[in-house]
């Protein structure tokens, strides 16, 4: 047998594991749920994307942000995507 299953601990690991991943589960779903139905975040949020349109300097430092840059070649790599995949059905649907 090996190391693993005679581990004394297994079990208690194993436990909390599975304990620590239903409370990250719980706390997932509320935050979604808050963000989905909780309206309040609307009138927050309103003047700030307002105040973005309105002053691009705005966009340039939310831009050089590495989470908010990575989200923007994110979406760039989708878009690109969609129309590869529609140039691909249309290429498709001419054969």
């Amino acid at each position: 047998m090996t190391a693993i299953a005679h581990d004394p601990h297994r079990k208690a690991r194993t436990i909390w594991f599975v304990a620590v991943n239903v409370i990250s589960l719980v706390i997932s779903i509320a935050v979604f749920a808050g963000v989905l139905y909780f309206d309040g975040l609307s009138r927050v949020f309103e003047p700030l994307l307002l105040g973005v349109y309105e002053y691009k300097i705005v966009v340039i430092a939310i831009a050089m942000s590495p989470l908010f840059a990575s989200l923007l070649v994110g979406m760039a790599y989708a878009k690109r995507a969609i129309k590869r995949k529609k140039a691909e059905a249309a290429a498709a649907a001419h054969s």
